[in-house]
C-alpha cells in the first residue's frame, strides 16, 4: 500500500544567527507551483538519527544513486480526482500518477487523502500533520479516519495516528563533506491501518521519517525514511533522500548554477542555457502538473549549450523543465502564458 504520509516541508525563520529554527504557516506551507526534487542515496553503515540538542548527524559516507523523485504542487481543480477532495486547498502530484491532497487553515496543515488510478484513501477525519509553529520540543499527535478503495471494487476503512516531534538540533554533514549548522530535526511517525472487503484484506503500516531542515532551503536538506507493513502482505523499506538543490552544490555546482531558462513566464518559446564541462549528453523534458512528459529534446553535448525551445503547442499553466546531463539532473519551474 502506497505510503501517503506527509513530510513537513519547510522554509524557516532565523531569529538571530544562532537562534532556533521555527517552521511557520507563512514560510512553510506549500504553494502552487512549488517543485520538490530529491535523489536517493545508499548506505552500508548505521544511519545517524540521534535526537536532542547539539547533535552531529554525519551522512558523508552515503553513495549516490541515479533514482530521482520530483513532486509538484498544483491547484486542486487541475487534478483528476478533485471532486473527491472538495475541502483540499493544495494538491501534490508525486510524478508517478498519484496525487496527495492537503488543507491549510490559519493554525494548522492537514492531510485530506490520496488517490491514483488504483487506490483512493479519503480521510473524513483529517490527519493534522502540523500545528504552527514547529520548532525544537514541538509535539503533536492526531487520530485520523476515513475510507479506502482499491481497483474501484474493494472498499473498506482507513484509520490511524500521525505524530510529529521537533526532535533535535545540531549539525548535518552531507556527502562531499559540506556541513550545515543550526539544523532542526523533526521525526514524524504515521500508523495507518486499512481493512478491505470486511477485513478479508488488511494492511497495517508504520512509516517514520527523520527530516533535517536548514534556513538556506525551503525543503528538508535530507530525509531518512522507514516503512514497515504487515497484514495480507508484508514488506519493509528504508531509504535516504537528499534535496537536489543541495546535491548539485556537492556533485555539480557549475551545472546547477549555470542552468537557466528565460524568459519566464514564456509564451511561444523559451531558451535553455547551461555549461557542460564534461560534454555529457543533454536532455530536456517539459513535465506538466500531472507528472506527464509533454515534450522531450536532445540538446547534444556541447561545452556551452544555448537552445531555443518551442512551446507553442502547450496550454497555459505551470510546468517543470528537467534538464539531465549524463547521470545528473536539475529542474526549474516554467510558467506558460
Amino acid at each position: 500500500m502506497k505510503k501517503i504520509y506527509f513530510t513537513i516541508i519547510a522554509s524557516v525563520c532565523m531569529l538571530s544567527a544562532n537562534a532556533q529554527l521555527s517552521l511557520t504557516k507563512a514560510t512553510t506551507e506549500p504553494s502552487v507551483g512549488d517543485v520538490t526534487s530529491k535523489r536517493d542515496y545508499d548506505s552500508v553503515a548505521v544511519l545517524p538519527k540521534t535526537v536532542g540538542i547539539n547533535q552531529v548527524w554525519d551522512f558523508s559516507s552515503l553513495t549516490s544513486t541515479t533514482v530521482m523523485a520530483t513532486s509538484t504542487y498544483t491547484t486542486v481543480a487541475s487534478t483528476p480526482y478533485s471532486a473527491n477532495f472538495p475541502s483540499a486547498t493544495v494538491a501534490e502530484n508525486d510524478g508517478a500518477g498519484g496525487v496527495v491532497y492537503y488543507k491549510g487553515t490559519t493554525a494548522q496543515y492537514e492531510l485530506i487523502g490520496f488517490e491514483d488510478p488504483t487506490t483512493a484513501i479519503n480521510f473524513t477525519n483529517t490527519a493534522v500533520v502540523a500545528v504552527w509553529p514547529v520548532s525544537y520540543g514541538y509535539s503533536n499527535s492526531d487520530n485520523f479516519s476515513g475510507t479506502a478503495t482499491v481497483n474501484g471494487t474493494l472498499t473498506g476503512t482507513a484509520n490511524g495516528t500521525i505524530t510529529t516531534l521537533g526532535s533535535g538540533t545540531g549539525t548535518l554533514i552531507i556527502p562531499g563533506g559540506t556541513s550545515f549548522t543550526n539544523i532542526l530535526q523533526t521525526k514524524t511517525t504515521q500508523l495507518l491501518n486499512i481493512s478491505l472487503a470486511g477485513g478479508l484484506l488488511t494492511s497495517n503500516s508504520v512509516a517514520t521519517d527523520y527530516n533535517y531542515y536548514h534556513a538556506s532551503q525551503k525543503y528538508p536538506l535530507l530525509t531518512v525514511s522507514y516503512n514497515r507493513t504487515t497484514g495480507t502482505q508484508s514488506s519493509f523499506t528504508a531509504g535516504v533522500k537528499i534535496n537536489t538543490a543541495v546535491i548539485t552544490g556537492v556533485n555539480d555546482l557549475n551545472f546547477d548554477a549555470t542552468f537557466a531558462i528565460f524568459p519566464n513566464p514564456a509564451k511561444n518559446n523559451f531558451t535553455v542555457k547551461l555549461s557542460n564541462a564534461a560534454n555529457a549528453n543533454c536532455m530536456v523534458e517539459i513535465i506538466n502538473m500531472m507528472g506527464k512528459t509533454v515534450q522531450s529534446l536532445n540538446l547534444g553535448s556541447n561545452t556551452e549549450i544555448m537552445s531555443n525551445v518551442s512551446i507553442s503547442d502547450l496550454s497555459t499553466g505551470i510546468y517543470v523543465v528537467k534538464t539531465t546531463l549524463g547521470d545528473k539532473s536539475s529542474v526549474r519551474k516554467l510558467i506558460v502564458e
